[in-house]
């Protein structure tokens, strides 16, 4: 019977364990771990999508810390700041009555297209899950108080940029975090 050498058998079992470690750091676990054990690669991993899908995996897992751009396809947005609890009535706002949660957002535009966005591609949602829309009468007097077109009456232009207020009616002050659907990307197809 022929034996291996000492150092081949070390040297195959170094190269496992560091084809271990690559794979642990860069791709999801197998036959269903990756959803007990949540590992550096699998964290980012897209879930795959079935043909008949229109969410892009890219687009589910699409998250931004505050004050970074959220890219959404040919669209950004970042939110510059966040004011809670404001009363729309006070200072000549001309707001209706209520306690409103306003965001401060740039919208960009880097598509070649112009983006229209609707009230419903921006939502709140809270720390309990619970969800907010953007109401459109305190929106439209906030932008008009700051010399701001309002977001549902325009466009945002192929490569420009607009700088908007969101007011939502919350309850008591919670972690909020802000969901948005807007944007478009482009595939390009195989060439024949």
């Amino acid at each position: 019977m022929i034996r291996a050498p000492l150092w081949l058998i070390g040297l195959l079992l170094l190269a496992a364990i560091f084809v271990g470690v690559y794979a642990y750091f860069t791709t999801p676990l197998p036959y269903g771990l990756g959803e007990l054990v949540q590992t550096p690669g699998g964290a980012n991993a897209p879930a795959q999508a079935t043909p008949t899908s229109t969410q892009t995996a890219a687009a589910a897992n699409a998250r931004a810390a505050a004050g970074q751009p959220l890219l959404l396809g040919a669209a950004s947005v970042v939110v510059q700041g966040v004011e809670r609890n404001q009363d729309l009535t006070a200072n000549n706002r001309g707001g209706p009555a209520g306690s409103f949660t306003v965001i401060d957002v740039m919208l960009r535009n880097a598509g070649t297209e112009p983006l229209t966005p609707q009230a419903q591609d921006f939502r709140l949602v809270d720390d309990r899950g619970r969800i907010y829309a953007v109401d459109a009468e305190a929106t439209r007097a906030m932008n008009t108080s700051a010399k701001r077109r309002d977001l549902f009456d325009a466009s945002v232009p192929p490569g420009g940029e607009m700088p908007v207020y969101l007011a939502f009616e919350t309850g008591a002050n919670s972690a909020t975090s802000l969901r948005v659907h807007l944007g478009y990307g482009e595939a390009e197809l195989p060439r024949s």
